[in-house]
């Protein structure tokens, strides 16, 4: 009978007949401090909901739906928190972003920007090269000839 998934020794751990494992390499180093960060994220954010769920749960009155509801100053405004621009929700792919970005180096990152400049003027040509056919079909007079309704 196999042994629990967590019990299971993974192919090259060193167990008994194989050789240890070889050192991490900066890369596999790089995505275990990438993997530490993602779940320190989570973690973060869930506690952070678990606290605002108790919070709205004890600062709700049963009577009053729109307790600890309020408007903002001028009636209209964006409240301060959603200026920011970042969503809770987004906030670990933003890290993941970033972490991987870390990892290129600068060499690498100039030239993938230059590359993708270069492929986006490249897009822009070929949109303005269409819209200029489009014109030109559109300046020439179509022929039209009348049918006779009978």
């Amino acid at each position: 009978m196999p042994s629990p998934p967590e019990e299971r020794e993974p192919p090259g751990s060193g167990g008994p007949g194989q050789p240890p494992p070889p050192p991490p390499t900066s890369a596999e180093e790089a995505l275990r401090r990438l993997e530490q960060r993602l779940d320190r994220a989570t973690e973060a954010a869930e506690r952070l909901m678990a606290e605002a769920a108790t919070e709205a749960a004890g600062a709700s009155n049963p009577g009053d739906p729109t307790d600890g509801i309020k408007p903002p100053p001028a009636g209209w405004q964006i409240p301060d928190d959603a200026r920011n621009g970042t969503s809770p929700e987004l906030e670990p792919f933003v890290t993941l972003l970033q972490a991987m970005r870390e990892l290129i180096p600068p060499e690498l990152q100039r030239r993938l920007v230059t590359a993708l400049r270069e492929l986006l003027l490249a897009l822009r040509a070929l949109i303005d090269w269409y819209l200029e056919r489009l014109e030109r079909r559109r300046e020439r007079s179509v022929e039209v000839e009348d049918i006779p309704i009978l």
